[in-house]
């Protein structure tokens, strides 16, 4: 399939369309998005965002399915692609939202009892009422 299939001249693309919604969805919600290639693994879904199977999407409005390489040969062709995306890799695209998704999410959280320099260093500056 060519990119020029994947893009409309008379119109927005059902890609562009297919953001846009998922753009202002994840907004109305208030968080970040990202759109899978595939149905994620569940260690691919994104803590805290809406993850969606884009190629479901692009099936619901009979359009062509997408992997890396045809995404981005979209990317690269339709400038209106470029400035919905935040970021895509082989797994997705982050669309570009009000909310982006936190890198630490997908980090386990540090344990703050690992932290007893930091702490021991906190009570000993802590003068308080002592002076």
């Amino acid at each position: 399939m060519r990119a020029s299939e994947l893009i409309e001249d008379d119109g927005p693309s059902k890609l562009v369309q297919v953001l846009r919604t998922v753009i202002g969805s994840a907004d109305a919600k208030g968080t970040p998005a990202f759109l899978h290639f595939q149905d994620p693994k569940e260690d691919e879904i994104r803590a805290g965002a809406l993850n969606v199977n884009i190629n479901k999407l692009m099936q619901n409005v009979g359009a062509p399915q997408f992997d890396y390489g045809t995404f981005k040969a979209a990317y690269d062709t339709d400038p209106r692609v470029k400035t919905m995306v935040a970021d895509f890799n082989e797994k997705g695209i982050e669309p570009a939202t009000a909310k982006t998704i936190d890198k630490k999410d997908s980090e386990a959280d540090p344990d703050p009892e690992s932290d007893k320099v930091g702490q021991m260093a906190k009570r000993a500056t802590d003068l308080g009422d002592k002076l």
